[in-house]
């Protein structure tokens, strides 16, 4: 009996490790394009004459536009994205906007974040605690976003993505202790600061 009760628990123990390894796995996984745009000497988006990012066509799709290494225009005047975002990019297909970045946030300089940044910061991290132990994919989907004069602002169907977990973003918001305005607000903002604009 007691043979018998021990196997059955550790089967289950193995089990519960197995998902937790698997949910590990996936919540920090990164996109297949970062170990290419993680290099020194990878591409970084193409600025016109004014500084603005110009979407180029994607080698070997179609209809595809995309920003490779959007983020290296920020990290010439803040230093700090430099440090922490690896690698970006966005894509445009179809009317579908997907934007990324791979981070590190350890090297999130909190000394010179606001009381707001940091208190967003600390629930993110309780939200998803994976978050700050490597580096993490932290994205937007969206399948209908609006663009209007040159700005890219999320539609009612945006998805936020950790890793390879999607998340409303609703639901990304409620983790998060703040509402989906406020949420859709702060990622607009960062998009903006990045220099993702509306492609043309």
């Amino acid at each position: 009996m007691w043979k018998k009760l021990a196997i059955v628990l550790l089967v289950l123990l193995l089990l519960a490790g197995g998902v937790v390894t698997y949910l590990w796995l996936q919540v920090t996984a990164l996109p297949d394009w970062y170990t290419e745009l993680a290099r020194e000497d990878a591409p970084a988006a193409v600025e016109d004459a004014g500084g603005k990012l110009q979407w180029q066509p994607a080698e070997g799709k179609a209809g595809r536009k995309e920003l490779r290494n959007f983020h290296r225009k920020a990290a010439r005047s803040a230093p700090e994205v430099k440090e922490v975002i690896k690698a970006s990019r966005a894509s445009f297909e179809d009317g579908q906007l997907e934007a990324g970045v791979v981070a590190d946030l350890r090297k999130l300089p909190k000394d010179k974040m606001s009381g707001d940044q940091q208190g967003l910061f600390e629930r993110a991290r309780a939200a998803f605690p994976s978050l700050t132990e490597r580096d993490v994919y932290i994205g937007v989907e969206d399948p209908s976003p609006v663009l209007k004069n040159g700005r890219v602002t999320m539609g009612p169907s945006a998805r936020v993505k950790i890793g390879k977990f999607t998340y409303s973003l609703d639901g990304a918001a409620e983790k998060l202790g703040m509402t989906p305005d406020k949420l859709r607000a702060e990622l607009e903002k960062h998009m903006r600061e990045l220099g993702v604009e509306a492609p043309s």
